[in-house]
């Protein structure tokens, strides 16, 4: 009897576990990537004009596009040779200029019905401005081809306790992605929102347009204050299709959001911390960096940071296998380069030999260029004996 009772205990330990519902409301798929490369690949330097603080490179039909930091010939674009052949958008006060430093993170290209390159630059005074590239290069000077008021804010309305109820606005910024080429259908994430302690908003995406909201997508069944740091993220899109890739880069996952077919899922390292289980605490110092500047450092390891999008795979940078993790410089460690189909597959990973801040992939010539700012060098990397194994 006390035998069957042990083992009719057991059973129901193990439904018990099984039937224990996720907190993320995605479909999860536990996929086993980590310490999978098998060769290192070695970039070559390029020397050519480069501005003196870059932030973003991209490219655009084979042309490298470099926004860097600096007031004046914000954007530079380059050849396929690397050639300059053009450099443009100052900080002003004309139809053609900024009002403060535009942001071109998501590194997206639209096209208008020419077929000619658009680039959406997001600013927080003066919503999107956006940039025809052939125009820009012709002109050798910004065209602005349109402009839309949309700015990334969104107001949180809630009730205030310390004010007897009434209700307060709290403005939030979110990443977005523009969904077509009119920039007025947009996927935005937003982070937690945490007053007085507690969770008044879990991290939400909204598909909107013209600032009316279309969708709201849910992604966790409760949310914890503790968490609010694990959810930092960026977003990347597929170059054709209405996909947004997710990647988080304190924990080990990477979700998917397939608006055109409305399915939403996620891949997960096999074995590492999930957003099931109780997460450290995070402990954060700040460091001298060697420009002489001070930033913030986690007690935790980075794990994705970066993507370049193909119509048929994409690749992200990997900071948490033991290759970047043996490295004696953590701060500056090189990463691995993952590469998966859009079904969350797994195909393939090779380490880099420098570290990796920026990284824009150019599918005709199959080179992936790179950006250290460490050391403020550019790479560039043949992909194509990697592509033709994948």
């Amino acid at each position: 009897m006390k035998k069957f009772a042990l083992v009719l205990v057991s059973v129901l330990l193990v439904l018990s576990c099984g039937n224990r519902k996720s907190r993320l409301l995605f479909e999860v798929h536990e996929v086993d990537y980590r310490n999978k490369s098998d060769i290192t690949l070695t970039g070559v330097p390029v020397k050519t004009e480069w501005p003196i603080d870059i932030y973003v490179i991209g490219v655009c039909d084979s042309f490298l596009l470099v926004q860097s930091g600096e007031k004046t010939n914000m954007l530079y674009v380059y050849s396929d040779e690397l050639e300059l052949k053009g450099r443009f958008c100052n900080i002003g006060r004309a139809r053609n200029e900024f009002l403060s430093m535009p942001s071109w993170n998501s590194k997206q290209i639209l096209r208008n019905s020419q077929g000619d390159a658009l680039l959406p630059f997001l600013t927080h005074d003066q919503g999107v401005k956006v940039v025809d590239l052939q125009e820009s290069l012709a002109a050798q000077s910004a065209v602005i081809a349109s402009q839309n008021g949309f700015t990334g804010e969104s107001i949180y309305e809630h009730e205030s306790p310390a004010q007897d109820g009434r209700i307060a606005r709290l403005h939030t910024y979110g990443d977005c992605i523009f969904l077509d080429d009119n920039i007025n259908y947009r996927f935005e994430y937003y982070d937690p929102i945490i007053l007085y302690g507690e969770v008044h908003k879990e991290p939400s995406c909204f598909v909107t347009r013209d600032s009316a909201r279309i969708k709201e997508i849910r992604m966790f069944n409760g949310y914890k204050v503790p968490d609010m740091i694990y959810s930092g993220c960026f977003l990347f899109k597929h170059p054709s299709r209405n996909l947004i890739i997710q990647l988080y880069a304190e924990l080990d996952y990477i979700m998917f959001f397939d608006l055109d077919n409305d399915r939403n899922y996620a891949i997960h390292q096999t074995g590492s911390l999930s957003f099931d289980d109780n997460l450290p605490e995070i402990v954060r110092e700040e460091i001298t960096n060697p420009n002489g500047t001070m930033s913030m450092r986690a007690s935790t390891i980075d794990h994705f940071m970066k993507a370049a999008c193909a119509e048929s795979f994409f690749m992200v940078t990997y900071f948490a296998g033991d290759y970047s993790l043996n490295q004696p410089d953590q701060d500056h460690a090189a990463p691995e380069l993952l590469f998966f189909d859009y079904d969350g597959n797994f195909l393939k990973s090779v380490k880099m030999d420098t570290r990796v801040n920026q990284m824009a992939y150019d599918e005709k010539r199959q080179i992936l260029y790179t950006l250290d700012r460490y050391t403020e060098s550019v790479y560039r990397y043949d992909l194509s004996s990697i592509i033709r194994s994948l």
